[in-house]
């Protein structure tokens, strides 16, 4: 008897701290597709990583600490899986030393019925706008997620509403969803004689109504430069302003969704205003469904362009349910960059990728076909 006591004394030290840990997760995406065509009127061949959703692997979990509250975090890292490589930090982060870790997202807060309060590095509530898109913010095919990238829009689902030294209140009341963040930006603390870090805070707030058919939202986004760079003799020490307003509506054989958004003084040069709007249809053929969706920015000149441009962007796809967890699509997406020169592009923030400033942008057109899969 004595034994069989010690026994399970024994199994229940082992299994406990198993028990502890029960609550934490991994999950992930993995998502790569095959492209042919061209980028930027550059040759474009091979495999690349996320298509539908960028493919990463991360750690969550929760414990409960009584009276309806909890401890939550997240630990996130994006991956290229056609390369294998972790996906690095960019935009503001520039700054930041160390080795990058987690770089989609990393906090620990608190949640109960109030919501959640989080710290860390965190989405910015305009990285959710897949719900007003008909390609749920596919960060490499939607024509909103492309020409919010390429315009450096920071309500856009990619890498610019990622922040920093961030918290964050996110909370849902029946059908409303309210969300807020302030980062302190890249740094919290000046370094003497260095870069004043004071004028690089970010801010931004979100309402959503979500309804049966019917989703409705807004986002509001600020964004403060200590005017470091300058360009063209523009001195970059505006705060970026966005506000975006999105809606769709599913009628049951087709879902329409579409989104208008304004950026003012973008990057912090004064005048830089850039206008983007998008609209789009989801229509469910069997197990899948036929993805349309059309967007056109509007950028001004601000004494930084030669004149005013307009991009746009057209894609048409189909996914496939295989499971409940893995997706097969297809595709053709089209960026025309109205004429706009390569210089011109790079003072938007991209790589001139060899070609010299005077020359012309050329469009982008690109087939493909890829898998996603969750975990």
């Amino acid at each position: 008897m004595q034994k069989k006591l010690i026994a399970l004394a024994v199994a229940g030290l082992v299994s406990a701290p198993v028990f502890a840990q029960s609550n934490i997760q991994i999950y992930g995406v993995a998502d790569a597709y095959m492209k042919y065509g061209d980028f930027m009127g550059d040759d474009a061949m091979g495999v690349d990583s996320g298509g539908l959703a960028g493919s990463r692997i991360g750690f969550r979990g929760e414990e409960d600490l009584g009276s309806g509250l909890k401890a939550v975090f997240v630990l996130e890292q994006g991956i290229n899986i056609d390369s294998g490589k972790s996906t690095g930090m960019t935009g503001d982060d520039d700054k930041n030393s160390g080795d990058q870790t987690f770089t989609r997202q990393a906090y620990v807060g608190l949640k109960g019925n109030f919501g959640q309060v989080a710290l860390g590095r965190q989405y910015a509530p305009g990285y959710f706008t897949a719900d007003y898109d008909a390609l749920l913010s596919a960060p490499g095919i939607s024509p909103m997620s492309l020409l919010s990238n390429f315009t450096r829009l920071t309500i856009t689902p990619n890498s610019a509403a990622r922040w920093n030294n961030s918290v964050t209140y996110n909370g849902t009341f029946q059908s409303v969803s309210l969300s807020g963040i302030y980062s302190a930006g890249n740094r919290e603390t000046d370094v003497k004689n260095g870069d004043d870090n004071n004028d690089d805070d970010k801010y931004g707030v979100s309402l959503k109504y979500d309804n049966g058919p019917l989703k409705i939202g807004g986002v509001y986004q600020g964004v403060k430069f200590s005017g470091s760079n300058t360009i063209a003799g523009v001195k970059a020490d505006e705060t970026q302003k966005e506000w975006l307003i999105g809606a769709s509506y599913n009628f049951g054989m087709a879902t329409l969704a579409g989104s208008y958004q304004q950026g003012r003084d973008v990057l912090g040069w004064n005048g830089l205003d850039i206008d983007l709007w998008q609209v789009g249809v989801i229509v469910p053929v069997g197990a899948g469904n036929i993805h349309v969706a059309y967007a056109q920015g509007d950028v001004d000149k601000a004494n930084l362009l030669q004149d005013d441009v307009k991009p746009k962007s057209f894609t048409v796809a189909y996914t496939h349910a295989l499971s409940k967890r893995t997706t097969g699509y297809v595709g053709y997406t089209k960026v025309d960059y109205d004429d706009l020169l390569w210089g011109e592009a790079e003072v938007l923030g991209n790589n001139l990728n060899g070609h010299a400033g005077t020359e012309k942008v050329d469009d982008t057109d690109l087939f493909y076909v890829g898998i996603n899969h969750k975990f």
